[in-house]
């Protein structure tokens, strides 16, 4: 696991002066049509809330990173939706991906994301749809391993006192998130072109119903000892089962 500098924050990280990397500029073409759809939601008689607003985020991200370069599509859908996706500062405040999330979108930018986005959610939450999107665009930045380790931590500091808790819903959002990037990386041609046309939220997200939440430091140590206990990693694999038997995961 990554030590704690991996959710340090930075009081300031100068906007990055260098020329954009064709990665940067390719996933902020996602997110600036994401905006896009944002703003013309919001000016339907009915707009779209809940999963179906992530829904179509997700689907108007597929179908903007097919235009792009193809090597660049599906790092680009993955990191735009992990950025546009996500009302917090706590990822491009981290030392480790500060630079390249506000390469990809800078304060303004974000202040007008933030006043159209609405509250795209997953299963009735937008919590779930923050770790799925933030996950997937983790693992293009820090690996696999360092996206799972940003999620394990994160939901071991919220275990102590005065956090939400260690939720298991919320690590079964962060793994899905990971799968989907996986899949997309693996072939993005193939993959991208099935998610503009057929993405469901709960297709990819485990439901949250009867997955653990809400436990302390020493409600969980009691229960699933630690992170290398063998009833956590049990836990572990139960869930990650759970999520490969999803519909959005089978070919």
């Amino acid at each position: 696991m990554f030590p704690l500098l991996l959710l340090a924050t930075v009081s300031s990280v100068g906007q990055a002066q260098q020329e954009r990397s064709p990665r940067i500029v390719a996933a902020r073409a996602v997110v600036a049509a994401i905006v896009q759809a944002a703003e013309a939601n919001r000016k339907q008689p009915r707009p779209l809330r809940g999963d179906e607003l992530t829904q179509h985020y997700v689907r108007t991200a597929a179908r903007t990173a097919q235009t792009l370069e193809a090597s660049q599509g599906g790092q680009a859908f993955l990191l735009g939706i992990g950025v546009a996706l996500d009302p917090s500062s706590l990822i491009r405040n981290n030392l480790l991906v500060a630079s390249t999330w506000r390469q990809i979108e800078s304060d303004t930018e974000r202040r007008t994301r933030l006043a159209v986005l609405g509250e795209p959610q997953i299963h009735g939450r937008h919590d779930l749809a923050q770790h799925f999107a933030v996950s997937a665009a983790l693992t293009v930045a820090l690996g696999e391993k360092g996206a799972e380790s940003a999620g394990l931590l994160k939901e071991t500091l919220d275990a102590r006192e005065g956090g939400s808790g260690f939720s298991f819903a919320d690590l079964g959002a962060n793994y899905a998130g990971i799968s989907l990037a996986k899949r997309v990386l693996a072939d993005p041609g193939k993959r991208l072109a099935q998610l503009e046309k057929t993405f469901r939220p709960r297709d990819f997200v485990p439901d949250p119903r009867g997955l653990i939440e809400g436990l302390t430091t020493k409600q969980f140590e009691s229960r699933f000892g630690g992170l290398n206990d063998a009833r956590f990693r049990k836990a572990r694999e139960q869930l990650l089962q759970q999520i490969t038997a999803l519909p959005g995961y089978q070919d």
